[in-house]
This record gives C-alpha cells, structure tokens and sequence, in this order.
C-alpha cells in the first residue's frame, strides 16, 4: 500500500470517529425545552425522553430533606400576564405573544417533580425554575434545577436616579458621578 492510501484511510477513520463523538454527545445531551401548559397538553407523548420544563412552584408543595438531598415539589404553568410580558421582553421588544391557557386552567395543571442534590439558593414557593430529566410514571425525575432570579429587581439608587433623570441621558441613572463629571465638562 502506498504513503497516500494510508494517510487517507487513518485520516477518514479519525475524521469518522470524531464525527461519531460528537453525534453520540449531542443525542444525550439534548433536551427538548417546553412549558408545562405544552407538556400538559401530550404527556404520553415525552414519557422517557429528555425534557426542560419551565414553570413555577407551587405553594405549599415543596417537600425537602437536607439530609438526603431529596426534594420533591409540584410545578405549574407561570400565569399567562407574566408569560406574555416576559416573552416580549427578552424577544427584544416584539409584541408576538400567544398565550392559549386561562388563569383558570392553568390553576389545575400541575407535574410533580422529584430531584435529588444541593438545592439552589433562590430556590422558593412561587419561584420560576427549569427543571431537565426525565418523565416517569407521572412524576418528573430532574437531574438539573435551575431558578430564575426576580427580572423586576431594581436598586433603590437606580429608581431614583431613572425618574430624576431625562430618558436620553441612561448614563446619569446608572453612574450619578460620570454623569455629573461629563456635565460639568460640556459647560
């Protein structure tokens, strides 16, 4: 056999088997990201493949055991005003939203989750969270639990230096003392 086939045939095996790695990662590690009013709507559907829920906890269901890291919690659909509103807000201002579920309905709709490790901080009843696993029997088995931080957290200084300050001029709400450095400077 020449140098030439050879290296091409070591060079297609390598590049086959970086493809195959990369394949195999991507397949596990993929989760098909919904909302619990879509999982709602098949859950025979997602029974065993790997999921990330959105939702929120529901009050009073949280049930957690410091000593075996266990913790167990029913999610539901976040209310349809809030959703709308924060899809808006990270669609970067587009006012597209579809929301199909009522106050009411979405009242009834709720998928135990059950996860086992270090609970997150910001982790409380009525929070936001994304849980990924898998589906089992009815209950949700999450190796991930991520939590939403508040989106309407503002500092005290910044809401009082925003509503002092025209709505052009963002650099005085955030940095009083820039702002007042570069005004005296213009003069």
């Amino acid at each position: 056999m020449s140098r030439k086939l050879k290296f091409l045939v070591g060079a297609s095996v390598i590049v086959l088997a970086v493809a195959t790695l990369i394949y195999s990662a991507v397949r596990e590690t993929s989760a098909y990201f919904m909302t619990v009013d879509e999982y709602a709507k098949s859950v025979e559907a997602h029974a065993g493949k790997q999921l990330r829920l959105a939702g929120r906890v529901s009050n009073g269901s949280v049930k957690w055991d410091p000593k075996t890291l266990d913790l167990e919690f029913l999610i539901r659909p976040i209310p349809a005003k809030e959703a709308a509103a924060n899809a808006v807000a990270h669609s970067g201002g587009t006012k597209t939203a579809t929301v199909t579920t009522t106050d009411a309905e979405a009242a009834l709709i709720t998928v135990p989750v059950r996860y086992n490790g270090i609970l997150p901080d910001m982790f409380a009843a009525d929070r936001d969270v994304i849980v990924e696993g898998k589906v089992e029997n009815g209950v949700f088995h999450a190796k991930t639990l991520l939590t939403a931080c508040p989106s309407k957290y503002e500092s005290d200084q910044y809401k009082e230096n925003a509503q002092d300050a025209p709505a052009s001029d963002q650099r005085a709400a955030l940095d009083p003392a820039a702002a007042a450095g570069a005004g005296a400077t213009a003069q």
